[in-house]
């Protein structure tokens, strides 16, 4: 009887996180869902196609939250597929927000995400793989999220070491960077609530279809999401730090 293949995808309850669960179980994985928000991914879970899937709660911005999924990662149903999606921004001058913040946003986009890496790494097989969402603010860095952009660039930086050690294994490791995504994200960030110029926003959908085509042909190591987002990548490495700290630092939120 052939196993059934299974993912994992942190961060599930809402916007990208949340469509990389029901594409994945369109495919016919099956699907654990990680969030803190339980009705939510109760709520998922009954919009799931096919069988076998299942939620766990947790909040991996606590140490406790992600040996839950440490834990979940050694056990007996052997994971294929991590999508580690669960992150946290922040908006603001650095000085101005309480250490403790800074400290617990560290711990989601960097801590969290190594341990998870380590433990999914340590049963892999040929065939297995992982996706990491960074972001475009891994090459551009902001200086109104001064933490988050660290973060995703020590994101990027990590998942690219990753693809090259893992490629004679047959593991496949995706950095995936969206820029600017019609998500809750700005809002929970502490961002203005003016929407997003939608010319320079993608839906989660389209995030999604552009990871898995490229997880699909073993594109690495890292894909930036949406041409126009590829542009200002691009543009990017054709003028100094200095100017381009100084673009970044004129973008109001």
């Amino acid at each position: 009887m052939k196993t059934a293949h299974r993912a994992l995808v942190t961060g599930a309850s809402e916007g990208i996180g949340r469509v990389f669960a029901q594409r994945l179980a369109e495919r016919g994985y099956e699907v654990t869902v990680v969030a803190r928000n339980s009705e939510r991914l109760d709520t998922l879970l009954r919009e799931l196609p096919g069988p076998g899937h299942q939620k766990i709660v947790a909040d991996l911005a606590s140490p406790e939250g992600v040996q839950r999924i440490v834990k979940e990662l050694a056990g007996e149903r052997r994971i294929h597929l991590l999508v580690n999606n669960a992150g946290l921004g922040m908006f603001g001058d650095f000085s101005e927000i309480p250490l403790e913040r800074h400290l617990s946003l560290i711990q989601l986009n960097i801590l969290a995400l190594v341990e998870l890496t380590h433990a999914f790494l340590a049963r892999a097989e040929r065939g297995d793989g992982i996706i990491q969402l960074s972001s475009t603010l891994s090459f551009l860095p902001m200086p109104r999220q001064p933490v988050y952009s660290a973060t995703k660039a020590f994101v990027t930086s990590f998942s690219e070491s990753l693809w090259y050690q893992c490629r004679a294994r047959g593991i496949t490791v995706l950095n995936l960077c969206p820029g600017a995504t019609a998500t809750l994200f700005p809002s929970r960030a502490g961002g203005a609530s003016r929407e997003i110029p939608k010319f320079i926003t993608e839906s989660p959908e389209q995030v999604v279809s552009f990871a898995l085509h490229a997880f699909d042909r073993k594109f690495g190591p890292t894909l930036i999401s949406g041409w126009k987002n590829r542009i200002s990548v691009l543009f990017s490495r054709l003028i100094t730090r200095k100017q381009l700290i100084k673009v970044m630092g004129s973008i109001k939120q």
